[in-house]
């Protein structure tokens, strides 16, 4: 089945984006499996980290809209996002994500949608790297699509949602990037969440094995199963 899905969403994507993305896309996946899984974890508590971009003050040409249901997504907008990649995994994910209790951001430039991104209280869509509390949640899933990256818009988004989580009593955001994923981690420098950590986890007889890649880990919750190296 994996290997089915993996040559459906290559062939999907050749579709759509040619020949010379389809390869930028491959270089990507083997710079990921070279990079062995492994994650850049961030965090942020609130309200004490400060935010550089108060709910009132977007630039005037972006917009952000939260939804909590699949119907709330305008058509064109649902067309825009599952038909990016895979069309059938896609609509999979949104209905599994929203069914959890999933928020989906949409971020627009000048009407349009630019990017979106996805959070989750409480809990995560998959075993996660550290234990989660109720207050705590996830920001996962984030795409800026093409002829919008280089614009600063997943900064701008992460930190608009932030903005609006700290009314919300949470208590602390984590958020991850691959490793080999330089141009997220970058967009992640650009906002008020601090480094974790780099780990890998792995699923081992039913549970969930995090390995650490630093010891400098004051910051991790105590519960999980955790390995240094």
């Amino acid at each position: 089945m994996l290997i089915s899905n993996s040559i459906s969403r290559i062939i999907n994507y050749f579709k759509r984006h040619g020949v010379r993305a389809t390869l930028d896309r491959a270089e990507l996946s083997l710079r990921r499996l070279f990079s062995a899984g492994r994650m850049v974890i961030y965090y942020h508590d609130f309200p004490t980290d400060s935010f550089p971009l108060p709910l009132d003050s977007l630039p005037t040409d972006l917009s952000v809209q939260r939804k909590n249901r699949q119907e709330e997504i305008e058509q064109q907008d649902l067309d825009r996002i599952v038909n990016y990649w895979n069309p059938e995994l896609a609509r999979r994910q949104l209905e599994e994500r929203f069914k959890a209790g999933a928020s989906l951001w949409l971020i627009r430039c000048e009407g349009q949608v630019a990017g979106y991104g996805w959070t989750l209280a409480g809990r995560t869509m998959r075993s996660y790297f550290v234990p989660f509390g109720s207050d705590d949640v996830h920001l996962f899933d984030f795409l800026v699509f093409p002829e919008y990256r280089g614009r600063r818009v997943n900064p701008t988004l992460v930190s608009y949602i932030l903005a609006a989580l700290t009314q919300e009593g949470k208590s602390r955001a984590y958020i991850e990037a691959a490793e080999w994923n330089q141009a997220e981690l970058k967009s992640l420098g650009r906002t008020t969440f601090h480094l974790l950590g780099r780990a890998r986890k792995t699923a081992f007889l039913g549970r969930t094995i995090v390995e650490w890649r630093t010891e400098q880990m004051q910051n991790v919750r105590s519960g999980t199963e955790q390995n240094i190296s």
